[in-house]
Order: C-alpha cells, then structure tokens, then sequence
C-alpha cells in the first residue's frame, strides 16, 4: 500500500481552456464545464474547509497486484468484505479523491491536459447483453464469457503515465471503482463509484463521481480497491 497525507478540498473549480462542453456534448464557455480537454495549469480554487486526510490506499486496482486484470462484477457489499479480509477498508470517495489530484489538486490524475494515451480511457462502447449479465444463479459460465465479450480492460500498472502523485495506479478509467460515499453524507446510498471506465463518454477525472447505483450492483466495468489507516 502506498501511504497519502494531505488535505481534502470540500469543492474545488478549475477553469477550462480548451474542450469544454455540457453533459449533453455543446460546446460552453462555462469554467467549469462537465467536460473539458485542458485547464489552466496551476489553477484551482478551493471552496469550504480544508479536511487533513492520512491513510494507506492500495496501488493498484484489486486484486492489488501489478500486471492482474482487475476485478469487475463485484457488488460494493462483496468489494467491502473482501477489503475487510485483508485487514482494511474501502476508501471513502474524499480519500479517493485527494489520492488521485495529489497537493496540487489536478484534475486529471496525470495533470491538466486530457491525454488518451496516459490512462485506458475512450474506448469503443460495446452493448451488453443484460439478460446474460442479470443472471443470478447457474449462470456464471455465461457470465463470464459476456464479461470476456466486453473487456477492454488493460493490466494493472501497464500504462505507467497513469500515475497519480502519491503514486496510485490506473485512477483514471480501466475500470470505475467502489467507495465509500462521504461527501454525500450517503444519499442516496453509502456506494458511489469513482475514476470511471474504459468506455468512452465515462467521466474519468479526479472530482466526479456516480452515485446512482445502490450496493447490489454487480456489472462488467465497476471494480474496486481498498485503503487502510496507518500504524
């Protein structure tokens, strides 16, 4: 695990420069915008108390082990326990979110520029088959090979530039992780999801989050990874 100190920004606006576009794709000159290819390097503006945060987080994405493919189809309930076996816990989405933006508070996890290469991120959405992945019992085999249909996931630490200051791998895409939902105070549920995924359209900078999906939710994209308090 890879130690992180620093203090949490509440809510924080960085200004757009270049890309900047509306949830729904038009073009804005909004500074904040949902979508933005680069903002003014070293520009960011913090709102509310600073939070001191100190924890562990694992490097990579479970099962934490460089060159592994990471885990999907996991519930936020199973990411938990199986983080809790090991002696540690799910991050909260404030932890999550100091670990990937680092002192400076980036908004990508490699900086200020959106960078396709640095991250697996914009790949080709392929349709799911929802009737196979619903399956619930018997089905794992099926499962399993939709899993493998869909997978464009990459093997943990291979792209090395998506690397966050404190040194956490994979934050941005790959796959969406699990948290803990703190800075909702657990509305609508305690899971949120972080870092986004493969897919393009998927949000994959270090602030957004989703926080639709209840804690049963089990699909192809969404894994996890877990962090720790200090001894």
């Amino acid at each position: 695990m890879l130690e992180v100190q620093g203090k949490f920004c509440p809510a924080i606006m960085h200004r757009c420069v270049k890309g900047g576009k509306t949830k729904d794709g038009e073009k804005t000159d909004y500074p904040d915008p949902y979508y933005c290819e680069e903002y003014k390097e070293g520009w960011s503006k913090c709102f509310g108390k600073e939070q001191p945060k100190h924890f562990c987080m694992d490097e990579y994405e479970w099962p934490n082990r460089k060159g592994a493919i990471p885990m999907v189809m996991v519930s936020w309930y199973e990411a938990k326990r199986l983080c809790e076996e090991q002696g540690k816990r799910l991050c909260g989405d404030d932890e999550w979110t100091l670990a990937c933006e680092g002192p400076e508070r980036l908004p990508y996890t490699y900086g200020w520029k959106r960078d396709r290469t640095a991250c697996n991120i914009d790949k080709q959405w392929m349709k799911p088959d929802d009737g196979i992945l619903g399956i619930k019992d018997g089905g794992a085999e099926k499962i399993a090979a939709e899993v493998d249909r869909l997978s464009q996931r990459v093997p943990s630490g291979s792209m090395p530039r998506c690397k966050s200051p404190y040194g956490v791998m994979d934050m941005g895409g790959n796959v969406d992780e699990w948290a803990v939902n703190v800075t909702l105070g657990g509305k609508p549920y305690m899971s949120i999801f972080k870092g986004g995924h493969w897919c393009s359209g998927a949000r994959n900078r270090c602030r957004p989050t989703t926080e639709s999906h209840d804690e049963t939710t089990a699909y192809y994209a969404e894994g996890f990874r877990c962090c720790a308090n200090p001894k």
